[in-house]
């Protein structure tokens, strides 16, 4: 298998005509301020022992769990000992982009409206609140809206139609996963793309510790790492 790509936390290996391998490492990504942030853009130079196992195990719990429910995904595949995930090529929305759900306001979403009245950490949303940035780290993933992903062509307004309401589902599925596994998950950014063999909608790149926050219950204590992922395994 050869090489293709170097992520920041993945390998990607070529591996059939419709499909890739996925190899998940131990590497962790870092915030501006040098501390360990599953949404930051600095890969550390230390690896976490354990990380690529604890993230490849809760994706695939959650891809099964989507899948069982109507909702598709990239996953063809799965071996926890080889840290490996085999999937189908994707056709991503260029530049690409991530698709964001909020429970309660935390992270990016607070910094952003600090000057607002009533905006604090933890608050609590009545409805969840759908969030799409663009895949930029040097501008910082900045937000953008449907008319503007219709109006630069990354889709037509009928896919983006679909996409909404399928990210919809997909949103409330994995909530309710987490609270069957006594979690309260404030927030959780996935990625979509088209199948690259016959167009279809699916879920791609993975739903692990690395894009959520999620706490007990009583909202008193984040479970992240290793510990949050090891409520998903079977």
């Amino acid at each position: 298998m050869a090489l293709l790509q170097r992520g920041k936390t993945k390998d990607v290996y070529s591996h059939g005509d419709h499909t890739l391998e996925l190899k998940f490492t131990d590497r962790v990504t870092l915030n501006d301020q040098g501390e360990v942030d599953p949404g930051g853009n600095n890969v550390s130079d230390a690896l976490a022992s354990g990380q690529g196992f604890a993230c490849l195990s809760m994706t695939t719990t959650i891809f099964n769990y989507l899948a069982e429910n109507g909702i598709p995904t990239h996953m063809v595949s799965y071996d926890l000992d080889k840290l490996s995930m085999v999937v189908r090529k994707a056709v991503t929305f260029r530049p690409g982009l991530e698709w964001v759900c909020r429970w309660r306001g935390t992270g990016s979403f607070i910094r952003r409206y600090k000057t607002v009245p009533g905006a604090k950490d933890g608050m609590v949303f009545s409805s969840p609140v759908y969030e799409i940035t663009i895949k930029d780290d040097a501008g910082g993933d900045p937000l953008i809206v449907p008319d503007s992903i219709v109006a630069l062509g990354m889709m037509s307004r009928e896919t983006l139609d679909e996409l909404i309401a399928l990210n919809a589902r997909a949103m409330t599925l994995i909530h309710a996963l987490f609270r069957q596994k006594g979690l309260d998950l404030w927030d959780i950014k996935i990625e979509w793309g088209k199948d690259a063999e016959t167009g279809k909608l699916m879920l791609i790149d993975e739903v692990s510790a690395n894009g959520c926050r999620a706490y007990d219950m009583s909202g008193a204590n984040k479970i992240a790492g290793s510990a949050l992922s090891d409520c998903f395994r079977a």
